[in-house]
């Protein structure tokens, strides 16, 4: 983050910290480079894409998050957009989570989520728009999680927790 912006985002009684700037991989005349994984799947004559898997999806890198459960807030121009929880925050933002969409992914028993929060990242960042990932470290990431869903709406979730 640049020199004065806050390191710390208030979301209801959380404080999540700021885990990093989200920028996916860009070619050579500056325009974030896209993927179309889709046709590598082994099963991919057979088997149906899921509602989120025609892409085009991007590659990016998080640096510096820790391998622990917690929940986190993705956010475009420091509007919540997306929700979620996990078990270990630096597994699910790496190489086999949302930060590069494998073929399996865009197919229906695949990880749809990663294919919407992945193609979401690259339409913001086509817009010109800032993308920040905040995290809150917590073992008990479900309640926490739903609150949030439940009560700032965020575009990006699909399902709202109805407790």
């Amino acid at each position: 983050m640049a020199v004065g912006e806050p390191q710390t985002l208030h979301l209801l009684d959380f404080v999540f910290m700021h885990a990093d700037v989200i920028e996916p991989d860009r070619g050579d005349d500056g325009a974030p480079l896209e993927f179309m994984p889709q046709s590598r799947y082994r099963l991919a004559e057979t088997t149906p894409l899921n509602r989120y898997g025609k892409g085009p999806f991007c590659r990016f890198k998080v640096k510096g998050l820790p391998p622990t459960a917690g929940v986190y807030a993705l956010t475009v121009n420091r509007a919540v957009v997306y929700v979620g929880k996990t078990q270990h925050l630096a597994q699910r933002w790496g190489p086999r989570g949302f930060s590069t969409i494998s073929p399996l992914n865009c197919y229906v028993k695949g990880q749809s989520t990663n294919c919407k929060v992945n193609a979401g990242i690259l339409l913001s960042t086509r817009q010109g728009q800032r993308i920040d990932l905040w995290i809150y470290e917590t073992h008990d990431a479900g309640p926490v999680e739903a609150m949030l869903i439940r009560e700032l709406k965020p575009p990006w979730n699909d399902q709202r927790p109805t407790r």
